[in-house]
């Protein structure tokens, strides 16, 4: 094993640099992991935009990451040099991460991926996850149910295919035809525009307003008309982080005339309201067919193309991007 690695980190806004660090070494309860690949999130690309609250600079904000075991810490067992695993603590723009394999506050610990599991699924695996937490445990939706998704990048259409697996009825507001395009492969019944869209949806939904919204684009403006749109009874999700845009003015009366509920959906709960199953379950969901999970990836980058596919992240320029270390 080299004793420098490179490593992609974060020391200010818009200021990511590759340098070359010594390896870390895994302490007791610990696994260090050769990284094959990590995805390039939005909530890295907002860190990079807007800051870090959640740590300190240097920071290295990959947190969807695969890669092989390279060395055990002391007091580890069942893991050996050379499994493949998944995963989700930062650190994962590097040729190397360490992982704890017990889990944390915000981490699930390490989850065991089968070799034969493509890249172009594996990295989903807690985004995805996420979305079963929006999905189930936020909007409590059930088949039968309606349920408005506004935007439909990545993480949106995880959500829909989620929600049209269970037998609920979707609806997609989306600027971008080829998004609305995919919208309807990953199983959304209709696919709208946004203009006008509040009246399409209450009128989709046949008028009492749709049993769910989902919102899956960080615009404060946009949680009064998802309330609006809500049956009596329903659940409003703020999916999307609101970075540096953290106000809303909302009516509270429709909140309580209509019992609506008005609920966040973070990582896989915010501790400690976690649903750590939801990450076996988003396994199970990748290894199966027939959702086109690979559709979701639409470039890859390496260490020297990373800044610019964060930039691109911001501008919605495709959907998700692939960071790879060359470790393959």
């Amino acid at each position: 094993m080299s004793e420098v690695m490179r490593a992609a980190r974060l020391y200010g806004l818009r200021d990511l640099r590759v340098e070359r660090i010594p390896v870390p070494v895994p302490g007791e309860g610990e696994l260090l992991v050769r990284v094959e690949a990590c995805g390039v999130c939005a909530t890295d690309s907002r860190k990079y935009e807007i800051g870090v609250n959640d740590g300190e600079y240097p920071f290295n904000a990959g947190h969807e990451w695969l890669g092989r075991v390279a060395s055990v810490g002391p007091g580890v067992k069942g893991w050996r040099t050379n499994d493949r695993l998944y995963g989700d603590v930062y650190g994962g723009y590097a040729d190397y991460a360490i992982i704890p394999v017990n889990p944390i506050p915000w981490s699930r610990g390490p989850l065991r991926l089968p070799d034969e599991l493509p890249q172009e699924r594996a990295v989903f695996i807690e985004p995805l996850a996420d979305c079963l937490h929006a999905v189930h445990d936020q909007a409590k939706l059930v088949a039968g149910q309606t349920l408005v998704v506004i935007a439909c990048g990545v993480m949106g259409l995880k959500i829909i295919a989620e929600a049209a697996r269970i037998g609920a009825r979707v609806l997609v507001v989306e600027p971008l035809e080829a998004r609305r395009d995919l919208a309807l492969a990953f199983g959304a019944e209709k696919a709208i525009e946004p203009q006008n869209w509040t009246e399409a949806a209450k009128a989709w939904a046949g008028g009492k307003g749709s049993d769910a919204v989902i919102l899956t684009i960080g615009d404060p403006d946009l949680v009064a008309p998802s309330i609006e749109i809500t049956a009596p009874g329903g659940h409003v999700v703020l999916f999307a982080g609101f970075g540096n845009r953290s106000q809303a003015t909302i009516d509270v009366n429709r909140l309580h005339y209509k019992e609506i509920s008005l609920v966040g959906s973070e990582w896989i709960g915010t501790p400690p309201n976690q649903r750590r199953d939801r990450y076996d379950q988003a396994l199970d969901l990748l290894i199966n067919p027939p959702v086109p999970w690979e559709k979701l990836v639409t470039a890859y980058c390496s260490f020297d193309d990373l800044e610019a596919a964060l930039v691109r992240r911001q501008k919605f320029t495709g959907l998700k991007t692939i960071f790879r270390t060359g470790n393959q």
